[in-house]
């Protein structure tokens, strides 16, 4: 906001000396109306004119763009919250099926190998283990 209010007060400055600098009269007509004015006065005029035309038209955009920006931030927040609920009905979905929490998915990574990925069940490792170590085959027989 600063950078905009030693701007203002520069091309007033600036105005003033263009007006000092040009005091001969103009004759102005505009439809019916005629009138003489020193130059300078009425070319300032019409600067600052056009400054307070841009700056209702800059405000209007303004005015337009937070609505343009409401409307998104509001589709966006709707979005957020089906997603939420979404993730809680397949949060909750997770938590009572007993026989998802038993598999999860995990990465064996041995001395030198690559990564392989699976489907561990909870309690088959060790049955495996044990039928490995009870089989007749290990045993001698």
């Amino acid at each position: 906001m600063r950078s905009y209010t030693v701007a203002i007060a520069f091309a007033m400055l600036l105005s003033a000396i263009f007006s000092y600098q040009n005091p001969g009269d103009v004759t102005v007509r505009f439809f019916v109306w005629t009138r003489q004015i020193p130059q300078g006065v009425w070319e300032v005029s019409v600067f600052a004119a056009g400054c307070v035309l841009m700056w209702i038209v800059s405000v209007s955009a303004h005015i337009e763009g937070r609505g343009r920006f409401r409307r998104v931030i509001r589709e966006q927040a709707d979005r957020i919250a089906r997603l939420e609920e979404e993730r809680a009905d397949i949060l909750k979905a997770i938590r009572t099926t007993p026989d998802v929490l038993d598999r999860a998915p995990f990465v064996v990574k041995e001395h030198g190998e690559s990564e392989t990925s699976g489907i561990v069940e909870a309690e088959e490792p060790a049955e495996a283990e044990e039928e490995f170590h009870s089989s007749p085959e290990s045993q001698g027989g």
